[in-house]
């Protein structure tokens, strides 16, 4: 079944309309802002917002929809930047270097099993110890991490690890 993202956006008056962003934001719906004549365009957009200012073609105007719909299905997995942060659903964290080398194949197969093999070499090709104890340290200190936007790294027992939401 086809969704029509028209349906799905929001388009809010900017500025004159700012509460309805703010109301927009939290509930994560999309948003496209239509930034008014003479008015500065929005700052910090979210990964649900984006803007344009009219007169907008109609075939832009679309391919904004578009765009916009298709960030929405990229956020319901988490994305890791090259910049070191993970994003998920409208949230992110920053990672150290480790951090990132070790969550870029747990996110690579979001929901799937990484084995503790995986994880130990890539602690190996950084210098790092890559003991069984140094190994569950870092899962430790990742799983920190990812808890506050809504990501579980849950241990298979004698197996590896998932990534997967709360």
């Amino acid at each position: 079944m086809k969704v029509d993202v028209e349906n799905r956006v929001k388009f809010v008056r900017w500025p004159a309309e700012s509460e309805v962003r703010e109301q927009c934001k939290l509930r994560q719906n999309l948003c496209l802002l239509i930034v008014e004549h003479g008015a500065p365009p929005p700052e910090n957009l979210g990964p649900y917002e984006d803007w344009v200012r009219p007169p907008i073609v109609s075939q832009d105007l679309r391919a904004r929809v578009r765009q916009l719909s298709a960030r929405a299905v990229v956020n319901e997995k988490p994305v890791l930047d090259s910049s070191g942060t993970v994003w998920f659903k409208g949230a992110s964290v920053t990672l150290s270097v480790m951090q990132c080398e070790m969550l870029t194949p747990l996110i690579a197969r979001y929901g799937q099993l990484v084995y503790r093999a995986e994880l130990r070499e890539i602690l190996e090709r950084s210098g790092a110890s890559s003991s069984s104890n140094a190994l569950d340290l870092h899962v430790m200190r990742l799983r920190r991490r990812l808890q506050p936007i809504g990501l579980a790294l849950r241990n298979v027992w004698g197996r590896g690890f998932v990534v997967e939401p709360l």
